[in-house]
């Protein structure tokens, strides 16, 4: 990882600057005020870093943003922007609004707040941040704490159109920096705002008046007027609406018709001022936008101006197919309310076709569920968290690398989960991030997420690059190990022993209150085991023989070890949890994600395969593995492709018609959709894009069998039941 000095860089006479008075300020935003003159044929650039997201104005108009999610004190990151289209010849005004949330959170991690940023012309620095910059604190969004959108995502935000006195404000140099990197991953694409279609308006009554506007715009009491239909209320391409008698204000809900992940925007006209809340959210299972879930406020809260109220709030990323205004004024006129969507411009756009109409569907879907959930880095959902996780994205991943051809971002993002690596040899939850818990398995996972990037990518110096990191967690695990290799779970509260959604794996059910009450857990030795097959590969791959047969043999240790500990014989399955206790032994629990994983992780000898894959396909006392980890399901039955592939084929189409017969256009967190944890299951998850995995590497069978190489071995159409297949 090459670093820019900054002071031999573009940066050298730039400073990272704030300003005073909202140095302990969260949820914080600054303005930084530029002149550039436009000379004709000429091409200018904009290099900027900040902490932790910027906006650029360019005459009064929105044109960039998007601060990468880095690390504010070992991997601070700048942006290259070509501005030359976006300027007029003269004069420019050039605004730019820093953001500082100032808070750990899910997507986080706390630094100092701060923009720097270098103006070029024809490569040569004209203007650059400093004491001399015209700065102010934001006369419009409100800095200091709101609601919070998540735990995850932190602050939502409050804004006001009306306008305040802006006064000066002395910028302070808030921090340096000694080096500097370049954006791992290209910018996301800032696009035409989408198709946002009004379904239906009435007049609403406060239900409660102040505070939270999630809470306001969940528990107001809504009047239906009509359903909205082609030409109804139209003025000049927008809808005219008036409030009912003794009513507070007017309320639309707009539908995008599908999964959305952008930017909220507005364009509204007011006849005099007045308040007006936007939510956002995946579905109308409420009857309503749901807008609050236990405390989470998916809104924003506006004062609005008597007259035009134009506006994108390009800080925070909002996912949601459905959108909603309540507005405490007589009338309005609304033109837009909706999402400007920003999309990461992957490598490659794959198409997949066949003759069955249902898996081309599923193909489709799953791969706009990979897009919604790639922007800066990886996302387990657009809406709820948009966080990094290790498991979820070794899904994304390999999906990606088939649907995408993508290596920019899974690179990034296990250069991200690399920097996390914490004191006790575990990576952080999510990355970057600071969070007050991690998940033991996820961890393991790195290793064979670095494996397989190396495998599909061929890209060995990366794969080198990363080995400490891998082997630093693979020496963790082993260590406390002990003799067997056996791994019990971990005890203390910040470790969350979570492997899937299911009764008993997610880790809350079963949570030992003394270290006597812990147990050996397949799963872990399982992905541990995966984790040490995967270093020693990249060991051999990379030429190091010996270490290659260190770590095969703690492999095979532990795999001899946990059959024993671990397989009921006489039934021929895999129990998931062992305890030793005042003497007394248990195994217990039956999941088909612990027999899943003895099976690809090699804890299962060959002997015993087809009693446990029988087992695994047919014993409904099995806990049925969830939409998450389903990919070692597959794999698992594919161990048997001529028992097992039709099998495997029509659970994908029951599984995933189910969810499109429910309307789904993004694959759901788990087959309970909206209804999961509480009604705060996400509609777009995504390590549900499992599909994509299994009908390029088992229909197309397009299989790499050394980094960099692949073989095209497609399984009979017989056996998928995908005939007439296409790629291109």
């Amino acid at each position: 990882m090459k670093g820019l000095k900054k002071s031999e860089s573009i940066f050298k006479n730039a400073e990272f600057i704030w300003v005073k008075g909202l140095e302990d300020t969260v949820n914080a935003y600054a303005d930084f005020h530029e002149t550039l003159v436009k000379k004709a044929g000429v091409e200018y650039s904009l290099f900027i870093t900040a902490d932790s997201d910027y906006a650029l104005y360019i005459n009064g108009v929105f044109r960039e943003g998007g601060q990468y999610a880095d690390y504010p004190d070992t991997y601070k990151v700048y942006d290259k922007v070509d501005i030359t289209d976006f300027l007029t010849e003269g004069e420019n005004q050039i605004l730019i609004t820093g953001y500082c949330q100032k808070e750990d959170s899910s997507t986080y991690r706390e630094g100092v707040g701060g923009v720097m940023y270098a103006f070029t012309e024809n490569d040569e620095v004209i203007l650059t941040s400093g004491l001399h910059t015209k700065a102010n604190k934001n006369p419009h969004y409100v800095s200091g704490p709101v609601a919070l959108v998540s735990g995850q995502l932190s602050f939502s935000f409050e804004y006001s159109f009306i306008e305040r006195p802006v006064s000066e404000k002395e910028p302070f140099i808030s921090r340096s920096f000694d080096t500097l990197y370049e954006r791992p991953t290209k910018k996301l694409l800032i696009k035409d705002r989408c198709a946002a279609t009004p379904l239906v308006t009435g007049s609403f009554r406060d239900g409660v008046a102040e505070g939270n506007p999630g809470l306001r715009m969940q528990k107001a009491y809504l009047g239906f007027t009509s359903r909205l239909r082609l030409n109804e209320c139209v003025s000049d391409g927008g809808i005219v609406l008036k409030k009912e008698e003794n009513t507070d204000g007017i309320y639309v809900v707009y539908d995008m018709g599908r999964e959305e992940a952008g930017l909220i925007t507005l364009d509204l006209t007011l006849p005099c001022d007045g308040e007006f809340i936007v939510g956002w959210g995946e579905h109308l299972d409420d009857l309503r936008v749901s807008t609050d879930l236990f405390g989470r406020c998916f809104a924003a809260r506006f004062d609005g101006k008597a007259g035009k109220n134009t506006f994108i709030h390009p800080f925070k990323r909002s996912g949601c197919r459905y959108v909603a205004i309540q507005i405490y004024a007589p009338e309005a006129k609304l033109d837009y309310v909706g999402i400007t969507p920003t999309d990461y411009p992957t490598a490659a756009d794959v198409t997949f076709r066949c003759a069955d109409r249902m898996a081309n569907e599923i193909y489709d879907i799953s791969k706009r569920t990979l897009l919604m959930c790639m922007h800066e880095h990886y996302e387990d959902c657009p809406w709820r968290e948009q966080a990094l996780y290790t498991m979820d994205s070794r899904n994304q991943m390999l999906c990606g690398y088939y649907a995408f051809r993508e290596f920019d971002m899974p690179k990034a993002a296990i250069r991200l989960m690399a920097l996390s690596i914490r004191d006790d040899d575990l990576l952080e939850l999510c990355s970057p991030a600071r969070v007050c818990i991690t998940i033991p398995c996820f961890s393991a996972i790195f290793a064979i997420q670095l494996w397989e990037y190396l495998l599909y990518s061929g890209d060995r110096d990366f794969a080198a690059e990363m080995l400490p990191t891998a082997e630093r967690i693979c020496m963790g695990f082993l260590n406390r190990g002990g003799e067997t290799g056996l791994q019990k779970e971990f005890f203390y509260r910040k470790y969350w022993n979570f492997y899937e959604w299911q009764k008993l794996l997610e880790g809350y059910e079963k949570r030992p209150e003394t270290e006597a009450d812990q147990t050996y857990d397949l799963p872990l030795c399982a992905f541990v085991s995966m984790a040490y097959q995967s270093l020693a590969k990249i060991y051999a791959h990379l030429g190091d023989d010996t270490k290659a047969a260190e770590w095969t043999a703690s492999a095979a240790k532990l795999n001899e070890a946990a059959h024993r500990t671990f397989y009921n014989e006489k039934d021929g399955y895999y129990l998931t949890y062992y305890l030793e206790k005042s003497g007394e032994t248990h195994s217990y629990h039956l999941s088909q994600l612990a027999n899943a994983l003895a099976v690809t992780s090699g804890i299962c000898p060959d002997g015993e395969l087809d009693r446990v894959l029988e087992n695994l396909a047919n014993n409904t006392d099995l806990f049925p593995v969830t939409l998450s980890h389903s990919i070692f399901f597959y794999d698992a039955l594919m161990k048997r492709p001529g028992d097992y592939t039709r099998f495997v084929f029509d659970h994908v189409s029951k599984s995933y018609g189910h969810m499109i017969k429910n309307g789904a256009t993004t694959f759901w967190e788990t087959l309970d959709g909206s209804r999961a944890f509480n009604y705060g299951g996400s509609l777009c998850h995504g390590w549900s894009a499992v599909p994509i995995y299994l009908y390029f590497r088992y229909a197309a069978g397009i299989t790499p069998t050394s980094p960099g190489v692949f073989e095209n071995n497609p399984l009979p159409e017989k056996l998928t039941g995908i005939y007439e297949l296409t790629i291109e």
